[in-house]
């Protein structure tokens, strides 16, 4: 019924198909920014930018204060900064402060999104590229 690309789209969605290669726990903060190429949770807090080349999973008790750039982002918990991504989905809890550009998004009632979203063409890349300060 779906393509083997739509099936591993709505597989992305769903936090226990990913695997996690790092978890930063609660009660640890992080300040910096983090870069890798597979995927990533965040439990505790981070000030500084993400940019992961697969998924990103903010927990429920985590803040992050600073842009993240992924494949697929799950969002449980709090962001502040500006968001790039393929898939977003943003859980009840979830509460994003930034603008937005992905290809696809799901917001389930009670999550919140303050600020620009711009959704692109699935046929057209999405820089995952950090800000040049």
């Amino acid at each position: 019924m779906f393509n083997a690309k739509q099936d591993k789209v709505r597989k992305l969605n769903r936090p226990e198909d990913f695997q996690i290669s790092t978890v930063i726990a609660e009660g640890i903060s992080i300040e910096g920014d983090l870069i890798g190429a597979e995927s990533l949770r965040v439990d505790g807090k981070i000030k500084g930018n993400i940019r992961i080349g697969k998924g990103v999973i903010i927990g429920e008790s985590a803040y992050v204060d600073g842009d993240i750039s992924c494949e697929t982002l799950i969002v449980y918990g709090h962001i502040t900064g500006d968001v790039q991504c393929k898939t977003l989905t943003l859980k009840s809890a979830g509460k994003l402060y930034g603008n937005v550009s992905m290809t696809q998004f799901s917001v389930d009632m009670g999550g919140q999104l303050i600020g620009a979203v711009t959704v692109a063409d699935a046929r057209e890349p999405i820089l995952l590229e950090s800000k040049a300060n």
